[in-house]
């Protein structure tokens, strides 16, 4: 909608994997700007994920068959591996510029089990004219281990940091004041009820802390996550684990407004989730002046210095999540000082992220 606003015209295409057919028409966009549309194309199919080359040439028939080519400016991947290749292709047959995104996705699969396509990533790299990190830590990753010495001072012109932007029902109705931990301390946790989130390490964290005599609790939202495959195995050992303490309270998954309000009635928001790209729901905790415990390395980590607004982790290490809890509880009063001095619609506002790709989208197409 941001775009929108800017008066781009956007062609979206989203090319649904097998298990995501259910999320069409999920994001219906009540575009201003006339020929504006979103496409599904559900031509892929469940092989497609062993079989790299034949998903590339699939997802770029049906853009050919559904899309006139000649109405494109710009071409704006949302991954580098999969999306960027696509882009690529098309700059081939075309000679429209493109720019792309490297996730979590990028780095987490592709690079690391599709080591045989690793040059005609980088080709894929080097084609864009712009490429756009999600996360600062992921930026400096890839440069390091993914991109060949010799190309590395080239590269970093190219690459550039913008986050994600978070719902205005957060940035525009943010908490300043300091919660009282005289009382019993309220932790939550809000996502997935997945392993790769660190549900079962917090909790068994927050055990140790009580066994050091801190009255400290945990809510955990999230159970029946939409569009998130939960583990049947993983969610039955929380669910065992929680009915052992009184102190742990397991919630479903509620709307953003009903979290909101959680949050303000919370001390700290912990998820040493890993991977994570960015992790929008840090930043919707800030919002709401609470300081946060993220996995090092990961996402968020490196959007502000460390102990700022929170403390990293190493992702499932127990002693560290409850060691940092601990410092959080020490520091508590200067660390939310400064969370509410941060002025957080400037940088994860989605009207000023959108306005920076404005700002790359006429310095391609006009050149």
């Amino acid at each position: 909608m941001a775009l929108d606003s800017l008066g781009i015209q956007q062609t979206i295409f989203v090319p649904l994997n097998v298990s995501n057919h259910n999320r069409i028409g999920n994001h219906l966009i009540d575009f201003q700007v006339s020929g504006s549309k979103i496409i599904y194309s559900i031509a892929l199919k469940s092989y497609h994920k062993f079989l790299y080359q034949f998903k590339i040439s699939t997802i770029l028939k049906a853009i050919t068959s559904s899309i006139n080519i000649d109405e494109i400016d710009l071409i704006h991947a949302a991954t580098l591996c999969v999306n960027g290749a696509v882009a690529h292709e098309l700059n081939k047959r075309y000679k429209i510029p493109y720019i792309c995104a490297v996730r979590n996705t990028d780095m987490e699969l592709y690079y690391k089990y599709f080591r045989w396509r690793i040059n005609y990533f980088f080709k894929i790299f080097k084609g864009a004219s712009q490429v756009i990190f999600i996360c600062p830590q992921y930026q400096k990753k890839f440069i390091r281990e993914r991109i060949p010495f010799v190309y590395k001072k080239n590269a970093e012109k190219k690459v550039v940091n913008i986050p994600n932007g978070i719902d205005p029902l957060f940035l525009n109705d943010r908490v300043f004041g300091c919660q009282n931990l005289s009382g019993a301390i309220h932790v939550i946790f809000a996502s997935a009820f997945v392993k790769g989130k660190g549900l079962k390490e917090i909790i068994l964290a927050i055990a140790m802390l009580r066994d050091k005599g801190y009255n400290i609790d945990i809510k955990a939202v999230g159970r029946g996550l939409p569009f998130r495959n939960e583990n049947k195995r993983y969610l039955q050992e929380i669910e065992t684990i929680a009915n052992q303490y009184d102190w742990v309270h397991l919630e479903n998954y509620m709307n953003k407004r009903d979290l909101k309000m959680l949050f303000r009635e919370s001390h700290i928001f912990v998820m040493p989730s890993k991977p994570e790209t960015f992790g929008l729901v840090y930043v919707e905790a800030l919002t709401q002046n609470l300081p946060i415990v993220y996995a090092k390395g990961q996402g968020f980590d490196g959007y502000f210095s460390e102990g700022y607004i929170g403390y990293h982790v190493e992702a499932f290490n127990v002693v560290d999540i409850a060691n940092k809890i601990e410092l959080i509880i020490t520091e508590y009063n200067d660390i939310v000082g400064r969370i509410a001095r941060i002025d957080l619609k400037e940088q994860f506002s989605w009207g000023e992220i959108a306005q920076k790709y404005y700002n790359i989208y006429k310095s391609i197409v006009g050149k």
